[in-house]
């Protein structure tokens, strides 16, 4: 009897949790690169501001609001401008690559109240995922784009609506009306 109970205790001992299945890719550069300036960005010389000031100088005594006659700050210097716009495109460039369900989501009855928060990476190719949180826990999301799958809850048909989703949510065999809406 012994000898079972050892056996049993060396077999719990074996078992290794699995990993969630994601299907998402491993982490690879992105096609469209994040901003990075040549090694030639800010060693030429501005041209048309070479002899003006470029930082404040340090303050001697407090200042009244109504000595600002019109600007708080000095203008940007052309490498900081230049950066500034590169950081930009970037940030413009990879959000027109997404899908049109990356980003957070809230998923609400039809009376608009909360049921559960998501935040889904859609990379406009091929499968979406994410994660869920709401009342009953948190756990992975997925979509194939027709219907979004929140593991271990229940599922949503998907239907474009302007700026949103709607669709059925199904739980445990009952179906209600629902949408996905971006949260404020």
């Amino acid at each position: 009897m012994s000898g079972l109970i050892v056996l049993a205790f060396a077999g719990l001992l074996m078992q290794e949790a699995a990993p969630h299945p994601s299907t998402q890719a491993a982490y690879r550069a992105p096609v469209i690169r994040p901003f990075e300036p040549g090694r030639d960005f800010a060693r030429e010389p501005a041209q048309g501001d070479a002899d003006s000031e470029l930082y404040r100088r340090p303050l001697e005594a407090p200042v009244a609001v109504e000595a600002y006659v019109r600007s708080y700050e000095f203008t940007p210097s052309d490498v900081e401008a230049a950066y500034e716009q590169g950081v930009t495109s970037a940030e413009i460039r990879a959000d027109q690559a997404a899908g049109r369900l990356d980003g957070a989501w809230r998923l609400v009855d039809a009376a608009g109240r909360r049921l559960y928060d998501l935040v889904l990476s859609d990379p406009g190719v091929g499968a979406v995922e994410g994660g869920w949180r709401g009342p009953a826990g948190w756990g992975p999301a997925t979509s194939d784009g027709a219907t979004l799958t929140l593991e271990g809850v229940g599922a949503m048909t998907l239907e474009r609506t302007g700026s949103g989703w709607r669709g059925q949510w199904t739980v445990g065999g009952e179906t209600v009306p629902a949408s996905l809406i971006r949260p404020n």
